[in-house]
């Protein structure tokens, strides 16, 4: 199924976009019984690289808001705080390009971690584009993070089955009809928070609502152990992803999938039994680096 583009003129020939502002962009809606209410936190990072090993936070952008638990509608906007941190060491210049962040922007700057941990303790949920990347390098410094659910909407939302090409968060805003200004934590933080409140073409619920269903489920990483080297594109297709380290293909999918994955991999993959592995991983365990090898 095609995606309808937001914003696109009825002959097809043009498409207007306009840029978030975030606090024109939702108007605080009727409250139902408090019961159904809940905070939630979106939140994003940038870094001096890639590794969670190695490289570090050099800003933070989180928005809270609230929403209902069974309709996923954002009710509210809640706090927002975004803070640089000095890494201590020059940064790249493919970073410099990437964020527009300099040394001297982030020189003598920290963020406070006892405001993140009170933004994080009143939140059910927090979420994070990728959560995979995000989410380590919080519980890194903040035990209020180690022990919260997260929701990753790379992966708990399927893009792909709405008619969209891509699962980046700047191509999602565009054929959504908006954009916000430069690769910044704070913006993308509520890029996606907007991305999340609109309602998705086919069930007409907001893609929060998916988020949030599928975040409570408990996952399961399958790992297609000695699969052949001629079913990489299979498997690629299929979105597992290559783990150059562990020199294994793998996928997170939900508990409820498990069992029809297996006989795909019995039948397309291996031809014969089943030879990978499986892991599970408790809702809160989502994301967590030490879980994700």
């Amino acid at each position: 199924m095609m995606f309808k583009w937001v914003g696109k003129s009825e002959d097809g020939k043009t498409i207007t976009l306009r840029k978030l502002e975030i606090d024109s962009a939702f108007e605080p809606k009727p409250y139902p019984s408090p019961d159904l209410v809940r905070v939630g936190t979106i939140l994003d990072v940038e870094t001096t690289g890639l590794s969670k090993e190695v490289d570090q936070i050099i800003e933070i952008g989180i928005r809270q808001f609230h929403f209902n638990r069974e309709t996923g509608e954002v009710l509210s906007l809640g706090e927002s705080y975004s803070a640089f941190q000095d890494p201590g060491c020059a940064l790249s210049e493919e970073i410099t390009i990437l964020t527009g962040i300099t040394d001297e922007m982030l020189a003598g700057q920290s963020i406070s971690w006892e405001k993140v941990n009170q933004l994080l303790t009143e939140s059910q949920i927090v979420i994070a584009h990728n959560a995979s990347f995000d989410r380590p390098f919080i519980d890194a410094k903040s035990n209020i993070s180690s022990e919260k659910v997260w929701g990753c909407s790379l992966n708990q939302i399927d893009w792909a089955k709405k008619g969209l090409p891509s699962q980046k968060l700047d191509v999602l805003s565009l054929y959504h009809g908006f954009f916000n200004d430069s690769h910044r934590a704070l913006h993308d933080a509520e890029s996606l928070l907007f991305l999340l409140s609109m309602k998705d073409q086919n069930t007409h619920s907001p893609y929060l609502l998916e988020l949030i269903t599928e975040a409570r489920k408990p996952a399961v990483i399958v790992y297609a152990v000695s699969a052949p080297f001629e079913s990489k594109d299979l498997l690629r297709e299929r979105r597992y992803r290559w783990n150059q380290t562990e020199r294994v293909w793998s996928k997170r999918i939900s508990k409820e999938l498990l069992d029809a994955e297996v006989e795909w991999l019995s039948g397309s993959v291996y031809f014969g039994a089943f030879r990978g592995k499986t892991l599970e991983i408790p809702a809160k365990d989502q994301f967590k680096a030490r879980v994700e090898h």
